[in-house]
């Protein structure tokens, strides 16, 4: 009789436990349905972790893996920016300690392709303003906020990297690190880059371009070469590629040789790294567009550093041009090498059959710029 009852038991829990499971992954369908399927139909952070006691970890994970999913079928006219702010929102919410959904949002949201995208200033802004925010919420739950904010108060670094009060205000240094470049590339606000790159730089774990990036910003530095050093410093350490990381740290001392006046910033130099990039590393290929310009390939902020260093050289022929013509500047870098004012016309990576990205003076910001096109228009 008793092996009966224990038999009956142990049938009675196995049941339980097989519907548990079946419930569990009836809730998995149904989160993958919504998200994948009907992304505005999530609910609330708040309701959803209301129903989540005790599996709020579990739900994340799911909102998390299945934001991947989401990401993946929707990546070509990047749709998936339209609610990816609340699917990282609710995720952070429900598991304020997971550190990859931050970077998703700090890598994806603001970036823009036009090539892929036709989106409004008001709605690129909006990308932008959301992922500083889920950033700043990653600051919130990762980060000794006292700390945060004596470190952006303090302008000795040498005392907020020896001061022991100081150290390792963050729980990682990636947080505050990344943070610096929205706030440096997309909201053009180097100040409040140099206060996160001065936290990022107090961690322990801190990458060395931590501290070098928050000695740039503090510096007399002009944006450009801030902009050069902060895209290589990345590409450094943004991804596991030896052979880029190598190719980026030659290609940041070359520039620092030319930044000390020890050799030319000419058209020899600018033709020898253009050249050495397409032969020893890649190419750029229009088919594998989504993989080359994806916001965590080395390769990528390399490219992104050699765009700046092109326009460097650029901007000093347009310097001397703007001398002989009595101010004006030249339209375009084109104007420039048919003149004799530079012997290389830089070609940037991102090129198609007929157009590419070309390097041309932009009235606005009163300085040369990049912008999709050709020189033959």
């Amino acid at each position: 009789m008793k092996k009966v009852i224990i038999v009956a038991i142990l049938l009675l829990i196995f049941s339980g436990f097989y519907h548990i499971n079946i419930g569990n992954y009836e809730t998995y369908l149904t989160i993958k349905q919504d998200l994948v399927q009907h992304p505005e139909w999530l609910p609330e952070k708040e309701f959803a972790k209301k129903t989540a006691i005790g599996f709020q970890n579990l739900r994340a994970d799911i909102y998390r893996l299945e934001a991947i999913q989401y990401i993946g079928g929707n990546a070509i006219n990047s749709e998936y920016k339209k609610y990816l702010f609340k699917v990282l929102d609710l995720v952070t919410e429900l598991n304020p300690f997971f550190e990859h959904p931050y970077i998703i949002g700090e890598l994806l949201l603001p970036s823009y392709n036009e090539r892929y995208e036709s989106l409004p200033d008001e709605e690129q802004q909006k990308n932008i303003h959301e992922a500083e925010q889920i950033w700043l919420k990653g600051v919130r739950n990762f980060c000794n906020m006292e700390k945060v904010e004596a470190i952006k108060q303090e302008e000795d670094l040498q005392k907020i990297w020896s001061d022991a009060y100081l150290r390792n205000p963050c729980q990682t240094y990636s947080i505050p690190y990344y943070l610096a470049y929205i706030y440096y590339f997309y909201k053009q606000d180097p100040i409040t880059a140099s206060s996160y790159y001065k936290v990022a730089s107090a961690n322990d774990d801190a990458v060395s371009g931590a501290k070098v990036m928050a000695a740039i910003m503090q510096g007399k530095w002009g944006n450009r070469q801030k902009a050069f050093l902060m895209f290589l410093n990345i590409a450094k350490f943004i991804e596991d590629n030896e052979s880029c990381q190598a190719y980026a740290e030659d290609v940041e001392n070359t520039w620092l040789l030319a930044f000390q006046g020890r050799i030319p910033l000419n058209g020899y130099l600018i033709k020898t790294i253009e050249d050495s990039r397409n032969t020893l590393f890649w190419t750029y290929n229009p088919e594998d567009e989504k993989n080359a310009l994806y916001d965590t390939q080395c390769s990528n902020f390399v490219n992104k550093a050699i765009r700046e260093l092109n326009l460097l050289y650029i901007e000093a022929a347009n310097e001397q041009f703007k001398t002989d013509h009595n101010g004006n500047t030249a339209r375009n870098a084109k104007a420039l090498l048919n003149e004799g004012y530079i012997d290389f016309l830089p070609t940037d990576f991102q090129q198609y059959e007929t157009y590419g990205i070309i390097y041309e003076y932009n009235p606005e910001l009163g300085t040369f710029d990049y912008t999709m096109g050709n020189y033959d228009n």
